[in-house]
């Protein structure tokens, strides 16, 4: 087992020992880093949003730091596109297969979102899939595309090995990142943004960079052995969450993305995203809802509000100060952050501003 510095909590450093960059000037940079290296404008932008957006809700393994430089790798290598063309494969009035074409996850999550909400003003709901794209990242942008257009959204991706079935020790699922969004009038959208294993790699990246161990029961080794060190996910075998349940959950997301699409991968075949000379094949599923077709906008709304404070006003644990609904503690991480300002811890900041020097583009802190 790798040497491991320390067994701190997992809280993060405090925000005041980094530098802080101002969420537009991030969303200009990293926009003009990818239009830099072929990527359309409207496309940039998109991923660009979608990368922030991590960033502001304290997920740096998902944001600008870590999502910007792979996708730059990956179009550099070819193991993802340049083009953010999503061909129409099959499509009816409320559902659609798309082909992404190696296209970066974060444009072709959001295009067939938007396409999902399209169809869904007609009809009430609509369902797609993507098939051969990339990474799509956070999980959670996608949902709250469709709530900015008053309905709900969900959108599940399926992924590279790192899972076994129940019993076994040979890696066959991804850990499945899924996302569903609600809207809310008086409060926040709810949004719950998961995987089916107990703790994601991104997690486990950012506790190997803080230099601390896992919590026990979250990974073992490629034989099946505990291990504590966050360092080896990547050979080793991520727990899924619940046991059975998170497994049975991987397996019918698998279905529902890898094989439904019907492109060229599916489990155990995905890639890895820091594979750059390799198409990933990742597929997409999405789901839009418009309430219009049902009870209403207005009617949904005053419904969530007052789910919402039921579970405000529900009694606490010992050491519990309140009861938060998915979601809402990363919107007001995110209303601060858009305020004052998104820390940047200095390593990650280095490595932003070395790939806009590629570019003849600089990033200023604060």
């Amino acid at each position: 087992m790798a040497v491991v510095r320390s067994e701190s909590s997992s809280r993060p450093p405090p925000e005041r020992a980094a530098p802080t960059i101002d969420a537009g000037d991030l969303r200009e940079f990293a926009a003009a880093v990818l239009q830099a290296h072929g990527m359309a404008g409207s496309d940039a932008t998109r991923a660009a949003d979608a990368m922030v957006w991590a960033d502001l809700r304290g997920r740096y393994a998902q944001g600008t730091s870590s999502k910007l430089p792979q996708c730059v790798a990956r179009m550099k290598a070819g193991g993802t596109s340049t083009s953010g063309e999503l061909p129409v494969v099959a499509e009816t009035s409320a559902t659609f297969v798309l082909d992404g074409r190696h296209a970066w996850g974060q444009i072709a999550a959001s295009k067939a979102m938007m396409a999902a909400v399209e169809k869904a003003r007609s009809v009430g709901i609509s369902v797609g899939v993507v098939r051969d794209c990339s990474s799509a990242a956070a999980m959670g942008y996608y949902p709250l595309l469709a709530v900015a257009e008053g309905m709900i959204g969900i959108a599940l991706t399926n992924g590279p090995p790192l899972i076994a079935p129940s019993g076994g020790t040979t890696k066959l699922l991804g850990n499945q990142a899924h996302a569903i969004g609600c809207p809310a009038n008086r409060h926040h959208p709810i949004v719950y943004d998961a995987a089916t294993t107990a703790m994601s790699t991104s997690e486990m990246d950012l506790f190997h960079e803080r230099g601390e161990l896992l919590p026990e029961g979250v990974l073992y080794t490629a034989d099946g052995t505990p291990t504590r060190d966050p360092s080896l996910w990547v050979d080793g075998l991520l727990a899924p969450a619940g046991g059975h349940r998170g497994y049975g959950l991987s397996l019918m997301f698998e279905i529902l993305t890898g094989v439904l699409a019907g492109g060229p991968r599916l489990a155990p075949d995905v890639g890895h995203p820091f594979e750059s000379r390799e198409p990933q094949g990742v597929a997409l599923f999405v789901v839009a809802i418009d309430p219009e077709h049902s009870i209403g906008y207005e009617e949904l709304t005053r419904r969530v509000d007052s789910l919402i404070d039921r579970l405000h006003a529900s009694g606490t644990a010992p050491g519990i100060e309140r009861i938060y609904v998915p979601g809402e503690r990363s919107f007001i991480l995110a209303e601060k952050r858009e305020r004052d300002g998104i820390p940047m811890p200095t390593g990650r900041l280095a490595h932003l501003r070395r790939i806009g020097s590629e570019s003849g583009l600089t990033l200023t802190s604060r």
